[in-house]
């Protein structure tokens, strides 16, 4: 850490002498251990090295970035050099801020050092229980792997964080197959702490695999209607918290002025039962963001409280540009975090008269005005309470804005994969199209 913290400093020093105002520099250098599987045979064993200096600068009111892989000199020297000409090269923005409050911290969360002997181990008893639990499962690509990154962040105003951080982490793609049946494909990825627990009883494994098991017997939804669609959290995350932060509350549609929320903080936006918090600090998030890119302490912060709209995802950059509030962390609908409901997902559905559970939503981008239609993938059909008949490409549309006033209930189980926590929502009111 002390040599990052040193190569961080010399960028630093650098840019400045080279005539920035202001500088920042992110140093990182991560080690990946990583097992692949392709079908129920390991393909690859190998061990990544990966390094990046990452360096701001502002001077004149304009801002430069540049991103290197490589610690030599020469590499650096022309990194800064680089950055300083984008920043006279660019427009003046007096929005532009990073953290200028004095600090220095430290964090260390996480094994550092992988345990490939068991790592390996979970890997194989992973693709095991699955060949023995569900027959009908053909893994298709299963990738497990220990990352440890050190990250040291420093600023010419006197910001100094450093983070070491190592967790686990599995992907895994999947189908269900019989004869010359087959279901679509699945995926989805987890994150952990440790290597504790058999992969297959993390997040929701389990359930997803047995899910998806049922889907071999596939049927086209006959007609068109109206009704009640349940989206399992990896639906709810590509569909509704996606559209939420990109079109509602993010940055851009905030400095463009196309969000529909941009003047409802303090309103309500959605039905009393549902609240958003980006929590990167949750206990359950595995190596959470702990500086934002501007170099302010990473925070949690609320999106919708009990239905009402309680903050936007800004940058310091984007509130200075809008006159609104910094939000709390910086990424793509960074750690999302819904609180669970009172009924348990079997509940929900019986109180479902006609909709579609749905695992995985493919779409195009949602309108400004949250307007979608896409593909419900790894779906199925509900009737008078119960689960009716696995189907194919059906069809569903909508507006995200209307469906987070229309929410039926919120599932008790939560899907906690090391980045996120959701669960399962019932939404009412939106088309369910078939052939």
């Amino acid at each position: 850490m002390e040599k990052l913290e040193q190569l961080a400093q010399r960028v630093l020093d650098a840019a400045k002498e080279s005539g920035a105002q202001f500088a920042q520099c992110v140093v990182k250098e991560t080690e990946t251990h990583e097992f692949n599987m392709l079908g129920n045979e390991f393909s690859l064993m190998r061990t990544l090295f990966d390094r990046s200096v990452e360096l701001s600068v502002l001077k004149d009111r304009r801002k430069g970035t540049i991103s290197v892989n490589s610690f030599e000199d020469e590499a650096l020297r022309k990194a800064v050099a680089d950055c300083i000409a984008s920043a006279e090269s660019a427009e003046p923005d007096d929005a532009w801020e990073f953290d200028s409050e004095p600090r220095d911290e430290s964090f260390t969360e996480g094994p550092l050092v992988c345990d490939a002997e068991g790592l390996f181990a979970r890997t194989r008893e992973l693709a095991e229980d699955i060949a023995a639990r569900h027959p009908r499962i053909i893994i298709e690509e299963l990738y497990t792997e220990h990352k440890a990154t050190r990250t040291v962040l420093k600023n010419s105003a006197g910001v100094s964080c450093r983070t070491a951080e190592g967790g686990y982490n599995f992907t895994l793609t999947y189908s269900a197959h019989e004869g010359e049946k087959a279901s679509s494909f699945y995926y989805g990825e987890t994150k952990l702490a440790d290597l504790d627990k058999p992969f297959i009883d993390c997040a929701l494994i389990e359930w997803e695999l047995s899910s998806v098991e049922r889907q071999v017997d596939s049927k086209p939804l006959e007609g068109k209607f109206t009704g009640t669609v349940l989206l399992a959290p990896g639906a709810l995350f590509e569909l509704v918290l996606s559209t939420v932060n990109w079109n509602f509350v993010g940055e851009n549609a905030l400095i463009d002025g196309t969000s529909i929320w941009k003047d409802k903080l303090g309103q309500q936006v959605a039905d009393e039962q549902l609240s958003l918090r980006f929590a990167p600090r949750a206990a359950d998030v595995v190596a959470g963001e702990r500086f934002t890119d501007e170099g302010y302490r990473a925070e949690d912060y609320d999106i919708i409280r009990d239905g009402r709209l309680t903050g936007f995802a800004l940058t310091q950059y984007g509130a200075n540009k809008t006159g609104g509030v910094r939000g709390g962390c910086t990424g793509w609908c960074p750690y999302p975090h819904v609180p669970a409901g009172g009924k348990s997902l079997d509940e929900i559905i019986s109180g479902i008269e006609r909709g579609v559970l749905v695992m995985r939503f493919s779409g195009g981008e949602p309108s400004p005005s949250g307007e979608f239609s896409g593909v419900a993938k790894n779906s199925f059909l509900i009737e008078n309470g119960k689960l009716v008949t696995a189907l194919t490409e059906t069809m569903i549309s909508g507006c995200i804005a209307d469906m987070l006033k229309t929410v039926r209930a919120i599932s008790s189980e939560v899907l906690r994969d090391g980045t996120c926590s959701l669960p399962f929502i019932a939404f009412d009111g939106v088309t369910v199209s078939g052939k």
